[in-house]
């Protein structure tokens, strides 16, 4: 199975343009991005943004209602926020422990505006973040772009 652990804001969702009932709309065209990266390999979706905070649930009923594409099967562990948990976990800590308890990955790619993956994650990590030179990036060069998306193809249909 190929995985996208996805981060939003920073990579969907850069400055709010507009809301509804689970928050900010994400940029239309970052999202074409991803659903080329999922037609293309078929990967299925984990949720490792802050935004999974809000519940598995949560998140597929937004996926859902705003017919966002893609599978979303899960979202990583929360090892940071909360009562009696460590002030900061890297983000690579909880996709580690995602990819220790599903075996049947076999290929994966992170999306994330923030660095903070293991050493063994990084060839498998496409930053959305300082990619200014990149067409379709927003704002100062945050997104998935489609240089990003056609980098996770890459790295995702590599066997």
């Amino acid at each position: 199975m190929k995985v996208i652990f996805l981060d939003i804001d920073g990579v969907l969702n850069v400055y709010c343009q507009d809301r509804d009932e689970y928050g900010c709309i994400f940029h239309n065209h970052l999202v074409d991005n991803l659903k080329w990266v999922v037609e293309q390999t078929g990967a299925k979706i984990v949720v490792s943004s802050t935004w999974r905070l809000s519940g598995e649930k949560s998140i597929m009923d937004m996926w859902n209602f705003r017919n966002l594409p893609g599978e979303v099967i899960g979202i990583t562990p929360n090892l940071t926020y909360g009562p009696g948990l460590r002030t900061h976990v890297p983000r690579g800590e909880e996709i580690q422990m995602w990819l220790d308890e599903h075996p049947e990955v076999t290929n994966y790619v992170i999306f994330d505006d923030d660095s903070d993956m293991l050493e063994n994650q990084m060839k498998n990590f496409i930053c959305t973040f300082d990619n200014i030179d990149h067409p379709d990036s927003v704002d100062m060069g945050y997104g998935l772009t489609m240089i990003c998306a056609e980098q996770a193809v890459k790295i995702l249909n590599t066997i």
